[in-house]
């Protein structure tokens, strides 16, 4: 009777352990400093200007319409191009990629 119980301890105490290493390690994947926070919120900042400015040119410039069917195909293909990642993901291989130059260093 000692051996079932002694085993179902074994199993219990095992998976926690599973259990707390991979909740600490999804914790430091997931962790955001206020730094990495304040990088995030400059660079939506520029964004947000960026994509609102536009040059005088433009403004006056009427484009042909072949010239605007190029830059319609162009956008569309830009779209597809790029790889769709999460911001977890980003945040993560930002992370990586730092650690990896400061070790370097």
């Amino acid at each position: 009777m000692d051996a079932p119980i002694s085993l179902f301890v074994i199993a219990a105490v095992l998976f926690l352990a599973i259990v707390a290493i991979l909740w600490r390690y999804w914790r430091s994947v997931a962790e955001v400093s206020s730094s990495e926070t304040a990088f995030s919120r400059r660079i939506a900042r520029l964004n947000d200007r960026q994509s609102n400015r536009l040059q005088d040119t433009q403004l006056t410039d009427t484009t042909s319409q072949d010239e605007a069917w190029r830059i319609m195909v162009e956008r569309g293909r830009r779209q597809y191009d790029t790889p769709q990642y999460g911001d977890t993901t980003r945040r993560a291989r930002e992370r990586q990629r730092r650690q990896s130059r400061h070790k370097s260093e």
